[in-house]
């Protein structure tokens, strides 16, 4: 709560929902208009709301305040105070439940997990938007640039194996994997979403709103920083990465996960 209740100031500026991630939630949700969707970690409520337009009743759990106060209002949504290891919900209580880029701020998944399913009605499914920084492609230029970022993250992100693991002997039943490659026109701009755009990441208001690189020593972001700008500037980073700019789409290690309860 403490990390967003900081960076959060700014978040808005930078993370809108991107219509094709609500668009795949919508479809692996697989859920009828008037079904009731809870959005455990919802932030600003971005992906919230477009559910809610989208015709879904929409309970957004967010433990900061300060994402809270710049939540997002629909007549389909009801905001909650609450931790994805206690939901201030009932059992059985919600059709579905959704999480987008949150898992790795929980302090304990597996109670996470657990609570996911307590509140979900038999047979609802639950759908997360999940990134493993370890998944990133090796000739990637952030994981050259930024390396320290990535070996914090390493940390904090936990591995994509383990998510499957825990939530398959939660909920009992077996975790679809769906890998979402990034488009170079992403509207969320969180941490890979500049794979095309290396300009991206010059930027103090974009670096605001990514955690990784808003929570790390500003000195250990800044040196990543000035080798970028300076080779950017002398041609350096065309030489080894223009290539980049021809690709249509990368896998920067984000994917969903799907399970449905019981």
């Amino acid at each position: 709560m403490e990390v967003y209740d900081s960076i959060g100031r700014s978040y808005s500026a930078t993370r809108h929902a991107d219509s094709r991630i609500v668009q795949r939630l919508i479809t692996l949700l697989n859920l009828p208009a008037g079904a009731t969707v809870a959005d455990i970690g919802a932030g600003t409520g971005n992906y919230s709301v477009e559910l809610a337009v989208h015709g879904y009743n929409v309970i957004a759990v967010e433990p900061s305040a300060m994402m809270r106060n710049q939540g997002r209002t629909h007549t389909n949504l009801h905001w909650m105070a609450g931790i994805a290891e206690k939901l201030p919900l009932q059992d059985n209580s919600v059709d579905g439940v959704i999480s987008t880029l949150t898992i790795h701020h929980f302090s304990d998944v597996e109670t996470s997990f657990k609570e996911m399913i307590r509140v979900v009605r038999p047979g609802g499914p639950i759908v997360l938007f999940v990134s493993d920084p370890r998944l990133c492609q090796n000739e990637c230029w952030l994981v050259d640039y930024f390396h320290p970022i990535f070996t914090q993250s390493y940390e904090v992100y936990p591995e994509l194996q383990h998510l499957v693991e825990t939530l398959a002997q939660v909920s009992g039943c077996q975790v679809q994997i769906e890998t979402f490659l990034l488009p170079p026109d992403m509207e969320d701009r969180f941490f890979m979403t500049g794979w095309r755009h290396p300009q991206l990441y010059l930027d103090p208001l974009f670096r605001q709103g990514v955690s990784p690189l808003a929570n790390a020593p500003v000195e250990l972001v800044e040196r990543c920083v000035r080798r970028l700008r300076y080779d950017l500037a002398a041609g350096i980073w065309q030489g080894k990465y223009g290539g980049t700019l021809n690709q249509s789409e990368y896998d920067g290690g984000y994917r969903f996960l799907i399970a449905q309860n019981g």
